[in-house]
């Protein structure tokens, strides 16, 4: 196997080559809190030593002492769930008191702090614990289930999303080491192959093994370097059984977890340039640096364990991911090519100048769906070709070489494409969809955090308008910037930003009542905007335009007209009423424009700021 010296001077090369990708993938990671928590910690420590406050590092053997945790878990196995909560809400208090609320890099709020603070606490634990003992003890069967569906969505979005994150961000570094181009739809691998939920319950698995063998503090240690190549293992070959592949790391790392700790000592140096600047050399190079260092790590202890036929790295079975294939065979398997451009040709649109404007500039189709669906074909052919030309000359992963391959749901690329235009009742359709998302998903959230039901938003129906508005804005205004995705991910937040910052500020001016308040968030902007905020906004825009409408037009084409265009208008009618009705009677209560009167009650923090009042 390479020495680490060539391992990273390797790694430095895929950076560079895709500093841009790679760099965005890692900022991700890190401002969803999939991975690298320690980045935003840094940062607001330094910023509150300069200014002039004490650091408390161990703030009665809180932080990351496993003794805490294992405490709280103590007094919940024993059924003493009013104790474990007592201790774990005392270390949440404890925690955010070593920080201030009004701070622009505040950690009191938020999910960057919740992952920080909820672990390091065992608050997460005990909020688990006391949602599963309500449930079972409720005499309200109502309050019972939303109890549950608000802990199941909590759940799942964070397995199915922000954990299974981990394998996406490897495979795009896999590739990033091998390749010159790196596309947008190589990142879903584990989509297109269909295998993306199996993905997940390996990487909870593991989540879920690690955290166990954390209760005996040694055993979590060895075990965080025994299950070190999973989230790789999977990118590679997300077909592979979720044992097999813990089993197969812990086989691949046996003799090699010594070398591994050195590995990332040696980045050392990176963690205290990070510290002393923010936490900005981290995002910009550090955490980059890092990540696409274990990827070469993993492909030369990938090498050794086939050199040596270890038992199970049979599964290891995407060589091109490695290796270039043979020119010759991937002109045969791509042979095909041609006669997609001659389909292109055949079936061309002409527009005319005014729907080729919103088709071009806005993705909007004002035209007939018959010329839609020819129109549609061809987008989504002439990309998928553009792709595939970049494949077979060896300048990008060859998708046809991978073992799960198959054709038929290949050429979902050529019907289901981001590039294609919506039609207005598209548009009305997701638009809604998001908004009904939004609201479900904060109303589980604050079930999760406060253990009640509430209207969240200003409005009295089951919708948000910020996230379908969101959603609709990126979709159209930055339709220009679709074919590059990194431009997209920017000018989404900085679209995001500006709508949330000054929807906040016209609602207050005219109702006098704030329906958000990011006060003690980290970057946060007078409490309007915040950097964590700006991050999920960019995440979600992402795979909203590039996945989700893409999905969501590809159905409403299959629907009668008649009938779209009856529920599209039914559902702006109520909308519209809905919205005259709480512009007169605004929405308000607990959970709504309150919360942080919640917050203080449920977890009280020594400098919260300002209740929301009317």
């Amino acid at each position: 196997m390479s020495d680490l010296k060539t391992i990273k001077q390797r790694a430095r090369g895929a950076v560079k080559r895709h500093y841009v990708l790679v760099t965005l993938l890692c900022a991700i990671s890190i401002f969803v809190g999939t991975e690298f928590n320690n980045v935003v910690n840094n940062a607001q420590t330094w910023y509150e030593f300069l200014r002039g406050r004490q650091i408390q590092v161990a703030l009665e053997g809180i932080g990351n002492d496993r003794s805490v945790w294992r405490k709280v878990v103590n007094d919940l196995i024993e059924d003493n769930i009013e104790a474990g909560n007592i201790e774990a809400k005392e270390r949440m208090k404890l925690l955010k008191e070593a920080t201030s609320s009004k701070s622009i890099l505040g950690h009191q709020r938020g999910v960057l702090a919740t992952v920080v603070n909820n672990i390091n606490s065992g608050y997460l634990m005990a909020m688990v614990s006391t949602a599963v003992h309500n449930a079972l003890h409720s005499r309200n069967v109502f309050k019972m289930l939303l109890v549950v569906l608000g802990l199941l969505i909590y759940l799942a979005v964070w397995a199915y999303l922000r954990n299974a994150y981990k394998a996406v961000l490897r495979r795009g570094l896999l590739e990033a080491r091998s390749y010159e181009v790196v596309p947008t739809g190589h990142l879903l691998h584990m989509k297109l192959v269909k295998r993306w939920t199996r993905a997940a319950l390996t990487l909870l698995l593991q989540t879920v093994y690690e955290s166990l063998w954390y209760l005996t503090l040694v055993g979590g240690i060895i075990k965080h370097y025994s299950y070190f190549l999973v989230p790789f293992i999977v990118a590679e070959n997300p077909d592979i059984a979720p044992r097999e592949a813990i089993t197969l790391s812990r086989r691949m790392m046996n003799g090699h977890k010594w070398e591994c700790f050195k590995l990332e000592l040696s980045f050392l140096g990176w963690f205290v340039l990070g510290f002393v600047t923010f936490g900005a050399a981290d995002v910009l190079w550090g955490v980059p640096y890092r990540v696409a260092s274990y990827a070469e790590y993993y492909a030369a202890l990938r090498q050794e364990a086939k050199a040596s036929s270890v038992e199970g790295t049979g599964q290891l079975n995407d060589d091109c991911l490695y290796v270039h294939a043979d020119p010759a065979v991937l002109r045969e398997r791509y042979a095909d090519i041609a006669r997609n451009e001659e389909i292109i040709l055949e079936d061309i649109v002409e527009l005319p100048p005014r729907k080729r404007f919103f088709a071009k500039n806005f993705g909007i189709w004002t035209g007939t769906l018959a010329e839609k669906k020819i129109y549609g074909r061809q987008a989504g052919l002439r990309h998928q070709t553009q792709v595939e030309r970049l494949e077979m000359n060896g300048r990008a992963y060859p998708r046809r070489m991978n073992p799960l391959w198959n054709k038929a749901q290949s050429s979902i690329a050529a019907h289901i494409s981001y590039l294609n235009p919506c039609t207005i009742w598209t548009l009305v359709v997701v638009f809604f969809a998001f908004c009904m998302v939004g609201w479900v998903w904060e109303v589980a959230l604050n079930l999760i955090r406060f253990g009640q039901f509430s209207n969240r938003g200003m409005l009295h129906g089951p919708w948000l308008p910020i996230y379908g508005a969101g959603v609709v804005m990126i979709a159209v205004l930055l339709n220009r910037f679709r074919s590059q995705p990194a431009l997209e991910a920017l000018t989404i937040m900085v679209l995001c930003g500006f709508v949330e910052f000054m929807t906040s500020y016209i609602t207050e001016l005219i109702t006098g009542l704030r329906w958000w308040d990011y006060t003690g968030y980290f970057l946060n902007l007078n409490g309007r905007i915040c950097g964590e905020g700006l991050a999920v906004f960019m995440l979600g825009g992402m795979t909203a335009v590039y996945l989700l409408v893409p999905i969501i037009d590809n159905m409403t084409m299959r629907v009668r007209p008649k009938l779209l265009v009856g529920v599209c208008v039914a559902l702006l009618l109520c909308f519209t009423a809905d919205m005259v009705y709480s512009f007169i009677n605004p929405n308000m209560g607990d959970g709504v424009t309150n919360e942080l009167d919640m917050i203080k009650t449920t977890a009280p923090a020594a400098d919260t700021t300002n209740t929301l009042q009317q």
